[in-house]
This record gives structure tokens, C-alpha cells and sequence, in this order.
């Protein structure tokens, strides 16, 4: 089955998502060989070992890579948002990705909060102003996105100095 893609309307070569969790277990395979088939080329997951482990996904990264995915992990516990410091290198990588026409679909548990977070903080770093970028994915999710005023703020500080 393939899962739900959300995706956000932007300019530009590359296209960004989000979407739930993959379903874990037997059906992680197929799951992940639907997003290659529908020309996925890079899967984000914010999701922490605890969740993997709970969620039947601890080998998300080997199966993905298989299906012929890149596979990136950024874990962030829920409700919280990470320190720029140690994701700004994946998130300026992936961004790049983006540019250069790939196709990036970001994941936590429900798809809400923190692969919002991720996907924006890209769309932020690929020229896009914040509020548009929360506007446009709130309306390809079809919810209100972020999860949490700090979710916002923090994407907001992207173009800090201190960032």
C-alpha cells in the first residue's frame, strides 16, 4: 500500500512532503518500495530508537537504502524541537538535494509536528519566507501545523546569526 503523501506547492525543481510513519513490521518493504515507485528519492525521519523500536521500523535505514532511497535520520523528540547546531548540516544538505530536483518525504509518528518542522525549516533555507511555508503545508496536510508555538519559533530563528 502506498502511504499519504503531503505535498507542499512551490517553485522550483525538486519536490517536498510529508507523511505518517511508514507501517512498521512485514509491510515496511512494500511501504518503502511505493515511495521509490512513486519517485521519492530521499526519506527524512524524525523519529527517535525508542519510537523506531515500538513502531516495527528499526531497519527503516537498510530496508529504505534497498528500495533504492536515501535515508536520513534526524531524531527529535516529540514535542521538542533539536539544536540548530546538529541539524543545520543535514537540513542545508537536504535542502541542496531539493535544488537540485529531488524528491524529500519527512516523517515522524502522525506526519504533524516535527516532519512539519523539518520540511519547513527546508522550505525556509530554499528562500521561502516562514509564513508561507507553514501556510503552504498547513494546507497540503489539511491541519493546523506547527504542533507548538516553540516548533515555530525555532524555525523562525533559522536565519539567526547565532544560527
Amino acid at each position: 500500500m502506498r502511504p499519504t503523501l503531503f505535498t507542499v506547492e512551490r517553485p522550483g525543481p525538486g519536490r517536498l512532503s510529508t507523511m505518517a510513519r511508514p507501517r512498521g513490521g512485514d509491510w515496511l518493504p512494500d511501504e518503502l518500495a511505493a515511495l521509490a515507485a512513486a519517485g521519492v528519492t530521499d526519506l527524512v525521519s524524525a523519529l527517535t530508537s525508542a519510537e523506531c523500536a515500538e513502531l516495527g521500523l528499526t531497519a527503516e535505514p537498510e530496508l529504505a537504502v534497498a528500495a533504492g532511497l536515501r535515508f536520513h535520520s534526524l531524531p527529535i523528540p516529540d514535542y521538542t524541537t533539536p539544536s540548530h547546531t546538529q541539524v543545520r548540516p543535514k537540513l542545508d544538505e537536504l535542502t541542496g538535494r531539493l535544488r537540485a530536483g529531488g524528491q524529500l518525504v519527512f516523517h515522524c509518528r502522525a506526519g504533524i509536528g516535527r516532519s512539519s518542522l523539518l520540511a519547513v525549516s527546508v522550505l525556509i533555507l530554499d528562500g521561502m519566507d516562514a509564513d508561507t511555508a507553514w501556510e503552504r503545508l498547513a494546507h497540503a496536510r489539511g491541519l493546523p501545523v506547527p504542533d507548538t508555538a516553540e516548533q515555530r519559533a525555532w524555525t523562525d530563528a533559522l536565519h539567526s546569526p547565532a544560527v
